[in-house]
């Protein structure tokens, strides 16, 4: 028994791992693990760093959040879904001006054809190209100050926020779950194959991930602004 406990008090090792070292059963160590020392398994999981002056922000985006849902109905609106189709592919550094571009000639024009420029609220993290001088004042004009979440804005994207971030959170891991299944063995394979999955995304999963937001910013609220991670996986 108190081999097993001084195993459990180190926290580095399976219990398989703790049988294996003691000579034991597996069953007897799980069996004294779970109904005598009432200990249970867990996972170490790295999270991003968390200062209390990003815990307040992020509380602060959740209350504000929340505030915006209960005002407007389009639920949808509020985070970007519509049927637009916008593809393309930028092959170069995502500058001040590319961003520009993007915005002026693909995303708010779709929006427009759309019927929903009035109704969707911009959400952008405040990447250096996302908060220049053109880019934000082309956004203020065409969305109003009210209808913008970024960094450098009236309601500020909260910073170290990567688990509130679809593409963060779900995207890129998704992605590279798929591409690398192929095995590309060039750059051009992998770029293939990264467009390739792009373009075989469900909307289904898309729909998904939109709700996943709506998941961290309730997770939020009661973590106070702390980490999400360890409740949603």
């Amino acid at each position: 028994m108190e081999a097993i406990a001084s195993e459990a008090d180190l926290g580095t090792s399976s219990a398989r791992e703790a049988a294996r070292r003691l000579g034991l059963p597996p069953s007897s160590v799980h069996n004294i693990l779970r109904r005598i020392l009432q200990l249970y398994p867990y996972k170490l999981q790295s999270c991003h760093e968390l200062l209390s002056a990003d815990t307040a922000q992020r509380e602060a985006f959740a209350k504000w959040a929340f505030s915006k849902m209960e005002q407007d109905p389009h639920l949808g609106s509020f985070f970007f879904e519509t049927q637009c189709q916008v593809n393309g592919w930028i092959t170069e550094t995502v500058n001040a001006q590319r961003y520009l571009t993007l915005l002026r000639e693909t995303v708010v024009p779709c929006l427009i054809q759309q019927d929903q420029i009035s109704n969707v609220t911009l959400m952008q993290e405040g990447a250096t190209s996302h908060i220049a001088n053109p880019v934000k004042a082309f956004l203020i004009q065409t969305f109003g100050e009210d209808r913008i979440v970024s960094r450098r804005c009236r309601y500020p994207w909260p910073p170290q926020s990567p688990d509130l971030t679809q593409a963060d959170f779900w995207l890129w891991g998704y992605l590279k779950s798929r591409v690398y299944l192929s095995g590309p063995s060039s750059l051009s394979e992998l770029k293939d194959a990264i467009r390739r999955e792009v373009s075989s995304i469900h909307p289904d999963m898309l729909h998904s991930a939109v709700a996943g937001f709506v998941t961290c910013i309730e997770c939020l609220l009661p973590c106070g602004g702390g980490h999400v991670e360890h409740i949603l996986v």
